[in-house]
Order: C-alpha cells, then sequence, then structure tokens
C-alpha cells in the first residue's frame, strides 16, 4: 500500500539521480509517455510498479543497454534510503542493518521488499520487486540488488564481494556486465534475484553505529509501518472474503492476488502483530455473525458460504467465537 506522492518515495528519489546520470530525464518521462499528471499523485502500488517497469523500459530503449540497471545506481546507496537510512547507518553491525532493512523495505518502497536467510556457512540476500499488469523488467531487480549491495559496501567501509548471484530472468546475450559488477559467479534462470555472502558479513562491525539514533529511526519507522500494514490487512480480509465461499483460503493466492511472495505477506502480517490464520478466522466470524444475525440462510448454508468443509466445523467454531451453536446464537435476544 502507498501512502506517499510520487516525488517523495525514496525509489523514485533514487531512480531520478540514477537516470540523471545517465543522461536521461526521469521526470519528462513520467508526465510524457508515463501519463502522469503530477509527481505529487499518490499512486497504488500496482501502479507504481507498472510505472516504473516502463521507466526503465524507455531507459532500455534510449541506451540500448540491457544492463542499464547496473549502471544507474545513485551516486550515494544512501539516497535510495531516505529518511530510513539513518536506520542502517546506526546499526552496530551487519546482520542488523540487514534485519532493519528486511522488516522495514515496505517503507522505504511499497514495491520491493527484501529477505535475509542463513544457511551453515552463507547468508543470501534477496531482493524482490512487485509486478505490475506485465512481468517486471529486469532491470529494476539489478538496480535494487546492485543499490543493496554498495549500500552494505558503503557501510563497512570496503568492497565484500558475494560468492555467487541469482537472477530470475533469462542470461543476456552478454553476461560480462552482471560478473563484472558482483564479481562473482552468475546464475541466470534462477527461482529470486539473490546475493550469496560468506556468514562472516553478518558480524562485521558498522562504523556509523549509535544506539540513540538507531532507537528514535526505528521508533518513526514503526509508525510509518503501521499506517501502511494496517492498509494491508485491511485487503488481506477483503481478498479472504471474497474467497471464502470457494473453500478455505489459501496464503498462497492470497498473496498472488496482492502481488507479494508468501513470505513478504507473512512478514508484513508479522509485523503487525497478526498472521494470515488470525485474519481468516477474524473475517470468518464477523462474515458469520452478520449472516446468522440477517436469519436469510440456514446454519448450512452459512457453512458453506464461509469455506467449511462440513457444518460441524462451523458449528465448532461457533461454540468457540460466540459460546453457543448457530441456531442458539440465531435465537438470542
Amino acid at each position: 500500500m502507498n501512502t506517499l506522492p510520487l516525488r517523495q518515495l525514496c525509489a523514485y528519489r533514487a531512480m531520478h539521480d540514477g537516470f540523471s546520470r545517465c543522461g536521461l530525464d526521469l521526470d519528462a518521462f513520467l508526465l510524457g509517455e508515463g501519463g502522469m499528471g503530477s509527481l505529487d499523485a499518490v499512486l497504488p502500488a500496482e501502479t507504481l510498479a507498472d510505472l516504473f517497469d516502463a521507466a526503465w523500459r524507455h531507459a532500455v530503449a534510449r541506451t540500448q543497454d540491457p544492463a542499464i540497471g547496473l549502471r544507474m545506481t545513485p551516486r550515494q546507496p544512501m539516497i535510495g534510503l531516505g529518511g530510513m537510512a539513518h536506520l542502517v547507518m546506526a546499526a552496530p553491525d551487519i546482520r542488523t542493518a540487514l534485519q532493519r532493512l528486511e522488516r522495514f523495505t515496505g517503507v522505504i518502497s511499497p514495491t520491493t521488499a527484501m529477505s535475509v536467510q542463513l544457511t551453515e556457512h552463507q547468508v543470501r540476500v534477496g531482493v524482490e520487486v512487485s509486478p505490475g499488469a506485465r512481468p517486471a523488467a529486469s532491470q529494476r531487480y539489478d538496480f535494487m540488488a546492485y543499490t543493496v549491495l554498495q549500500g552494505i559496501w558503503w557501510l563497512l567501509g570496503q568492497q565484500m564481494l558475494p560468492e555467487q548471484v541469482s537472477c530470475p530472468f533469462p542470461a543476456p546475450a552478454d553476461t560480462g556486465p552482471w560478473e563484472k559488477a558482483y564479481g562473482a559467479p552468475v546464475q541466470f534462470g534462477a527461482a529470486v534475484y539473490a546475493m550469496d555472502f560468506p556468514r562472516r558479513l553478518l558480524d562485521m562491525p558498522v562504523p556509523t553505529a549509535d544506539p540513540m539514533i538507531a532507537d528514535l529511526s526505528e521508533q518513526l519507522a514503526e509508525r510509518l509501518i503501521a499506517q501502511q500494514g494496517g492498509s494491508l490487512v485491511a485487503r488481506v480480509r477483503e481478498v479472504i472474503a471474497r474467497q471464502l465461499s470457494r473453500g478455505d483460503p489459501r496464503r498462497e493466492q492470497v498473496a498472488a492476488e496482492l502481488r507479494m511472495s508468501e513470505r513478504t505477506l507473512q512478514r508484513h502480517l508479522s509485523d503487525q502483530g497478526t498472521s494470515f490464520q488470525d485474519l481468516v478466522d477474524e473475517t470468518r466470524r464477523e462474515t458469520a455473525r452478520r449472516l446468522l444475525e440477517a436469519g436469510g440462510a440456514t446454519p448450512t448454508e452459512v457453512s458453506f458460504a464461509l469455506g467449511f468443509a462440513d457444518p460441524s466445523t462451523f458449528y465448532r467454531a461457533c461454540k468457540r467465537w460466540f459460546g453457543c451453536s448457530p441456531s442458539e446464537f440465531r435465537c438470542a435476544p
């Protein structure tokens, strides 16, 4: 859910800086071919994804360079974090910085998510971009991932090359720009866009660490994510309500309709102190209350309208929700 005008989005500011470095006018495209009436418009996340994709395809057409996403990262990687830059700059180590980025990426860009996964010997930093009506442009992945990498280098004050990079798009005719940029083997056609580092990266200290600034920045991020998360919870419940009559709502189906991964959906709901199953239960309870109070359907019909496989499951749920059976609830004064 996007709540900010385009001009205020960190992702826009980072792209604007990168486009200008390559002699391209992002604003002229957005207000022209992009069809925007104003850079101060607040756009839904899906519309933003389409707009960003169109801008990147425009950049490729103008430069004839499919690797342009790697070359257009901002002059200062912290530009891409905006007001959240202090959140990671004040972290005591890279582990904490990455965890904060993973948690609060939605504040930085409503069309991007990050993930941090640990194995015995490696840490995988993943970047996910939301698609619009068409598959996401590969340059959006390149731009975001390489900006994250440069941000890690900036925080450390030194380069720490990944051991391997995975890209979720077909291999280009010339893979050299990717291998040169990352200094590592690049696997194309992968399931995700990710950079694999040795685990020792996590314990490397951040020279700009400041506990007081970190605390203040996290409080600000919490407030911002709460505003966006509340809207996400409402959207999830809307999708669940539409799917109830088809059977038990499934998290992967809801995530797909919201154009995000299951992992991203689960993380954002967890940040809001809830879960997908909690929202399914709450939506069923409120729908059951409304249908039983209306009195136009039998308990069996209500059961199937809520997606339960059999009426006995609905009966037990009513006992848990209301302390009585469906028939008793309907007859209560």
